[in-house]
Order: C-alpha cells, then sequence, then structure tokens
C-alpha cells in the first residue's frame, strides 16, 4: 500500500469552511479521478495552537500515487490556496506501508 499524507495546518479562523471543502469538494474530486483507492481524514490531537489535519490517500499502485503527486497535488495545493489564503499551510509525505 502507498500512501500520500498531506499533512493541513488549519487556522481556527477557516476551519468549518475548510472542512466543508474538505469533504464537498475535496473528497469528490479526487474519488472521481479514480487514481487514489481511499481517502482517510484524522485530526491530530497532540498539537493545541492550531487544528492539523493528516489526509491519507491511499493506492496500491506506485505509478497512481507519482500521478497524483505530480498532476494533482500542486492544483489542490493552488485551489487551497485560493479559497483560504494563508489560513491553511498543506505539506506532503510519501509512505510505503511495512508488513510485520
Amino acid at each position: 500500500m502507498y500512501i500520500y499524507n498531506l499533512t493541513s495546518v488549519v487556522s481556527i479562523e477557516v476551519q468549518k469552511q475548510w472542512l466543508d471543502w474538505l469533504k464537498n469538494e475535496y473528497a469528490l474530486s479526487i474519488k472521481n479521478k479514480g487514481q487514489i483507492d481511499e481517502i482517510r481524514v484524522f485530526k491530530i490531537l497532540n498539537l493545541e495552537k492550531e487544528h492539523t489535519y493528516a489526509i491519507h490517500h491511499q493506492t496500491s499502485s506506485p505509478q497512481n500515487l507519482m500521478s497524483f503527486i505530480q498532476e494533482d497535488i500542486p492544483k489542490i495545493q493552488a485551489e487551497c490556496f485560493r479559497k483560504f489564503s494563508d489560513k491553511v499551510l498543506m505539506f506532503g509525505t510519501e509512505l510505503k506501508e511495512i508488513e510485520l
């Protein structure tokens, strides 16, 4: 399993609007493209200042993951900046699941 973790630090000022955008626009757009098998969203609990989320984009294909990172992530970040300016900071990490 390959995962692209997109960490999002969200200002309290735009948290509700950002969550609405994430659920109603972002997730639907990603699912409709078919490169990502599953999206999971986690709220990071041990950070007190801002609201921080980890968005996991899972796929079994490394090619789909690379295509997603190269083609879709820049568009996602630009759209997020257009809607929320500097109230949301996003950065990504590529992960591969290791069997234990």
